[in-house]
């Protein structure tokens, strides 16, 4: 009788601790996000030799992004409560966008010659608390030595505010070989709708993050117009509590 009392109580703590775990995902508000890197003009006054002791990128449960398809993990360590709330979203999370017009106007204002872009990204996606949130890998398209010039991580989460950071590997230049690379984070405490500007002698980012509707909110108010949209997973299924 004990054993069967305590695995009662047991599995009343499984399921309190997965509600608990489940909710600030299921509550979890939704953002666009712009991101844009590119290399700093040529300074004179910065000294050649300019570097930082390289810091490795913590790759555990990183997300890349995929162009109009689900996003992927890394590795397959997607905790359950994260997997819970992108099945949820019928997928359509960390999934690149086309650039918006307003958007590809204010980064075209950079020099092409001088400030050529290493990344540009658009996509939307929930915002969690830190615990919760997980890394966005980051690699330039754009090559050095036979290999990326930039790659790193970008980090999203709300507290009070919304924070970012970025961790970053720059192959400069100048550099005779991959492993001469400059390393260096940053953060940012940031307002939504407004455009925000991280410096670094080398690199520059330019980022903006909008609030968006719920994908599958979005989905149901279509539906209800009769509009002609894809074939989606069914709504009603165990995982598509809608939120």
């Amino acid at each position: 009788m004990k054993s069967v009392i305590t695995l009662f109580f047991s599995l009343i703590s499984i399921v309190t601790w997965a509600e608990e775990s489940e909710a600030p995902v299921k509550e979890a508000r939704w953002y666009q996000v712009n991101l844009t890197l590119f290399q700093q003009k040529p300074d004179s006054r910065i000294d050649e030799s300019f570097s930082f002791t390289p810091l490795p990128l913590e790759m555990a449960d990183v997300i890349e992004l995929k162009s109009n398809q689900p996003f992927t993990l890394a590795d397959n360590g997607m905790n359950a409560t994260l997997a819970f709330h992108h099945e949820n979203a019928n997928n359509l999370a960390f999934t690149q966008e086309n650039i918006d017009e307003d958007w590809a106007n204010k980064i075209g204002k950079l020099d092409p010659v001088n400030q050529p872009i290493l990344y540009n990204a658009q996509w939307q996606q929930p915002v969690y608390d830190q615990q919760h949130s997980l890394p966005i890998y980051i690699e330039s398209s754009l090559q050095n030595l036979g290999v990326p010039q930039l790659k790193g991580l970008f980090y999203l989460h709300v507290s009070r505010y919304l924070h970012s950071k970025i961790d970053l590997q720059f192959i400069p230049n100048q550099a005779k070989s991959p492993s001469e690379l400059i390393s260096f984070q940053q953060s940012r405490r940031m307002r939504s709708k407004e455009i925000h500007y991280i410096d670094h002698p080398l690199v520059g980012a330019l980022i903006r993050i909008l609030p968006v509707e719920h994908p599958l909110k979005a989905l149901e108010k279509q539906q209800e117009n009769n509009l002609d949209i894809p074939e989606q997973a069914p709504l009603d299924s165990a995982l598509n509590v809608r939120l």
